[in-house]
């Protein structure tokens, strides 16, 4: 496996996941499919500009960055969510919302690149 990871922790990934090669699969395959949809649904509350469900949307990615060791974007995504709650500017959640962007395409690609190293 490849090193050249900048978000996703392999090692995290193995031992999250009982070093279960097929487990290991089985979810990063899931995440594929479910870190979109979580993004789109994170998107679209930053263009409804509705803070509650802003916070509530960053909030519920945070595990999944946890599980496969992105403990950036899951600070990242905790950034988001304190601000939200704490009434910040939509200003200055388009600006914490913006590098989140760049960082997820950067995430799948890396759990692609994973998984065909599998």
């Amino acid at each position: 496996m490849t090193n050249a990871y900048s978000l996703i922790d392999p090692a995290a990934i193995q031992d999250n996941l009982m070093h279960n090669t097929d487990l290991i699969r089985q979810f990063l395959q899931l995440y594929q499919t479910q870190i979109p949809a979580d993004f789109i649904a994170l998107q679209q509350a930053m263009q409804r500009g509705v803070k509650q469900d802003i916070s509530s949307r960053a909030h519920h990615i945070k595990p999944t960055m946890e599980y496969i060791g992105a403990t950036t974007l899951r600070a990242d995504l905790q950034k988001l969510e304190t601000a939200a709650k704490e009434n910040a500017s939509l200003a200055e959640l388009q600006e914490l919302f913006a590098s989140l962007e760049t960082k997820f395409e950067t995430l799948l690609r890396e759990i692609d690149s994973f998984l065909s190293d599998l």
